[in-house]
C-alpha cells in the first residue's frame, strides 16, 4: 500500500457517526441552539444519524468482514484544520460577535483553500454584510454580539 494513504476499519468510522450524534444531542443542540421551535430539526437530523450509524454498528458486529476505507493523508490534514477552525469559530462567536468573527473566519477558510488575498478579502466582507442586511435588518433576526459586534 502507498505511504501517502491509510486504512481505517468501517466500524470505526460508524463508531464515530456514533459518539458525534451523541455529542450533538447531548451537549451542542441543547447548548447552542435557542429554545423554542428551531430545535426540532437539528434533533431530528441527529436522531437519523445516530439510528444509521448504530445500525450499521449492529450489522458490522455481526457481520466479520469488515470493509476498509482508503483515506489520503494529504486531505486528511486539510479536513483536520478545517475542524479546528470551525471549533474555533463555533466557541469564539459568542465572545468576538458573529460578524466581526466571519469576516476573519471567511478569510482564514479561503486563503486555507488556496483562494487570493484580493478574493478573500472581497468575499468575506461582503458576505458578512449581506447576511447582516437580509437577517437584522429586513427579517430582524439578531446574531450573537460579542466584543467587537
Amino acid at each position: 500500500m502507498d505511504s501517502n494513504y491509510f486504512k481505517v476499519k468501517e466500524i470505526y468510522i460508524y463508531g464515530l457517526v456514533v459518539l458525534l450524534g451523541l455529542l450533538l444531542i447531548l451537549v451542542v443542540i441543547p447548548m447552542e441552539v435557542q429554545k423554542g421551535e428551531p430545535r426540532l430539526f437539528p434533533f431530528i437530523y441527529t436522531t437519523g444519524l445516530l439510528i444509521v450509524g448504530i445500525a450499521n454498528l449492529f450489522i458490522l458486529a455481526f457481520n466479520k468482514n469488515s470493509n476498509h476505507f482508503k483515506f489520503n493523508k494529504k486531505i486528511i490534514k486539510y479536513v483536520g484544520l478545517n475542524i479546528l477552525i470551525y471549533t474555533a469559530y463555533i466557541f469564539l462567536i459568542q465572545y468576538v460577535g458573529f460578524f466581526a468573527l466571519s469576516v476573519l473566519f471567511i478569510i482564514i477558510q479561503m486563503r486555507v483553500l488556496g483562494e487570493g488575498w484580493k478574493m478573500s478579502i472581497i468575499i468575506s466582507v461582503v458576505l458578512p454584510l449581506s447576511i447582516y442586511l437580509l437577517f437584522t435588518e429586513i427579517l430582524a433576526l439578531y446574531f450573537p454580539s460579542g466584543v467587537l459586534l
